[in-house]
């Protein structure tokens, strides 16, 4: 009995020792090693291109959406030397390079605002000067003022023609205006004018705006005075009553026409 029981445990450790030793030459799994996002430099190429007309930095930044994205590639702007250095797959610097011929072209002269105005006198007194007179674009304002307002009579005080541009974008001017009611038929009074930050938008329709943050436009006399200040939103060559001031009996009118030259 004891003879069988002693096999029996040496069978039994044999049999562990061949599995341990069966376990032991098993290959241990190794965890796979992730792969890098790096490209070789080789399969990098570098260019340089010349900027002619605009800002290589401000075009840095919108060439970069075209860039692979991989570590390495990059766009560099140098605006002394007027250029943009690549480095990317050859694919990107293709697509790279055609926006540059498509972006790197001349900028579009600045618009500049040709501006007329006319201001007029409304009353109910007899007119001082002949109708024929009034220049001929301002004879369709009359009529609608006419059905406006309670007024008869609109004489022209004065008209003065402006030009601003986007660079240029305020003046200020004054002269003297002969306006009829005085002791003598007519009172010498004196006007200033101001425009302040001329931009131009484009509107719904595609066509340019034009935006005036502030306008004012006074007069000044012998029991005259009168002011009209306003911001404005004007369309290219459209006849514009700015705005009305009471001085006693009588309006001032302050009639625009702006045309965008370029």
């Amino acid at each position: 009995m004891l003879s069988l029981i002693t096999k029996s445990l040496t069978l039994l450790v044999f049999t562990l020792l061949v599995v341990t030793a069966g376990l032991a030459q098993q290959p241990t799994a190794t965890q796979e090693k992730p792969k890098d996002d790096y490209v070789t430099e080789r399969q990098f190429k570098s260019k340089i291109f010349e900027v002619k007309y605009r800002q290589p930095s401000s075009l840095a930044g919108v060439l970069r959406q075209l860039g692979s994205g991989f570590k390495g590639a990059g766009i560099s702007a140098n605006n002394e030397f007027h250029t943009l250095t690549v480095r990317d797959f050859p694919e990107n610097l293709a697509t790279i390079e055609e926006a540059i011929k498509r972006l790197d072209t001349p900028a579009p002269p600045p618009s500049s605002l040709q501006m007329h105005m006319h201001v007029l006198l409304a009353s109910n007194r007899p007119a001082t000067t002949p109708a024929a007179e009034t220049p001929a674009e301002l004879k369709d304002v009359i009529t609608e003022l006419r059905g406006t307002l309670t007024y008869r009579n609109y004489e022209l005080i004065t008209s003065v023609l402006q030009r601003l541009t986007e660079t240029n974008r305020g003046l200020n001017g004054s002269g003297l205006a002969q306006v009829p009611g005085g002791q003598s038929g007519v009172t010498v009074a004196q006007y200033e004018y101001f425009v302040n930050q001329l931009s131009f938008v484009p509107s719904a329709s595609g066509a340019q705006a034009i935006q005036i943050q502030d306008f004012s436009f006074t007069l000044m006399g012998d029991g005259i005075r009168g002011k009209v200040q306003t911001a404005l939103s004007l369309r290219d060559g459209e006849k514009v009553v700015v705005g009305t001031a009471t001085i006693n009996d009588r309006a001032l009118i302050v009639v625009l026409i702006p045309k965008i030259v370029k």
